[in-house]
């Protein structure tokens, strides 16, 4: 995937996805970062950022993180941040604490589950198993092409491992020890794709965006099984579901755009523009919103969804750069701002 290059006030900033990375943070205790309720200007971005928003600063980082990946554990109550040569930090949206895992890799996607934490090098082209307290390596696995993300799908105890490269995800199987180092146990071929993965609660479907058009995909007999355009001209990000509703939100690759779709048959019910660059969606289960941002863009939009379509219901300003934004199940939502480092926090009320 080719490097873009934003020029934005005060630095530049350079995302190449796949590019091979070096540097390692260094390892340190578990540390509570300071949380600030910040007015409307951020003062390291110098730019506006609504009033509501928490900073939650990450202990040890870099002062500008290329941010990408970020996932929500419901069992740990938690956010999962990469944050790339900086290591891997765990964020308590109830009460504002920033853990962060003495790891020194490079972190550029993550995951957890039974008890342990994937990591994603993709310059190294490796996937380590952490010990999420102590941080220290329990296995690792090398994937077979340039790697994007990771996921851990419960119901298998499987990682899956999108390679955009290769189109398609690579599965690697846990061992009934961590120690024991994932085995590659199959591939799931994903044409123009994949682009983002996402998992169902179950962990019985996955979903991701190939070209201009949206995968879903059953785990367990590791195949397609449906094949929808989204109304983009090509996608980015990872594809949003609102499983209750039976939507699914797809998001674009230029001007803030996004689609969404009838989860039964790909029919497509309605579209949003929020501006800017390429298309990052979110989606709580508890406020059933979907949220989009874009890269670069100012806004976060609030979405409600219908079979009628989408319907705006609130808007913050956030700092131009930051390839991330995310939800969970209590009512919060996030997003990075990648010139301080940082990630800001929101209410949705």
């Amino acid at each position: 995937m080719a490097a873009l290059t934003v020029l934005t006030p005060g630095w530049v900033r350079v995302r190449a996805r796949l590019e091979n990375r070096s540097g390692a943070s260094a390892a340190g205790l578990w540390v509570v970062g300071a949380v600030v309720l910040i007015g409307l200007t951020a003062c390291s971005s110098a730019q506006e950022v609504d009033p509501s928003a928490q900073v939650m600063e990450l202990p040890g980082a870099a002062e500008e993180i290329d941010f990408d990946d970020v996932v929500y554990s419901a069992d740990l109550g938690r956010v999962v941040v990469p944050a790339r040569e900086s290591g891997v930090y765990f964020l308590a949206p109830d009460s504002a604490e920033v853990d962060r895992v003495p790891y020194a890799g490079s972190v550029d996607s993550a995951d957890v589950g039974g008890g342990l934490l994937f990591v994603l090098d993709r310059g190294a082209s490796r996937i380590d198993v952490l010990d999420p307290e102590g941080g220290q390596v329990l296995s690792s696995a090398a994937v077979s092409a340039p790697a994007d993300y990771i996921r851990y799908v419960a119901s298998a105890r499987e990682l899956w491992v999108s390679e955009p490269a290769r189109e398609g995800i690579e599965i690697f199987a846990l061992g009934e020890k961590a120690q024991e180092a994932p085995r590659r146990v199959g591939f799931v071929s994903v044409p123009g794709g994949p682009e983002g993965l996402t998992l169902t609660a179950d962990g019985a479907a996955a979903y991701a965006h190939a070209g201009a058009e949206v995968v879903a995909i059953d785990t367990a007999q590791r195949s397609l099984t449906a094949r929808w355009p989204t109304g983009c001209e090509a996608t980015h990000g990872f594809p949003r579901v609102d499983e209750r509703d039976r939507l699914l939100l797809a998001s674009c690759a230029d001007q803030g755009k996004v689609t969404l779709l009838d989860l039964e048959d790909g029919r497509q019910l309605g579209d949003y523009e929020v501006g800017g660059g390429e298309s990052l969606p979110a989606y709580s289960t508890d406020t059933d919103h979907f949220y989009v941002r874009s890269d670069p863009g100012t806004t976060i939009a609030t979405l409600a969804a219908s079979t009628r379509g989408l319907e705006v219901v609130r808007e913050v300003a956030v700092p131009e750069v930051g390839h991330c934004l995310g939800a969970d199940g209590t009512g919060h939502y996030w997003a990075c701002d990648a010139g301080s480092g940082r990630v800001l926090l929101f209410n949705d009320q």
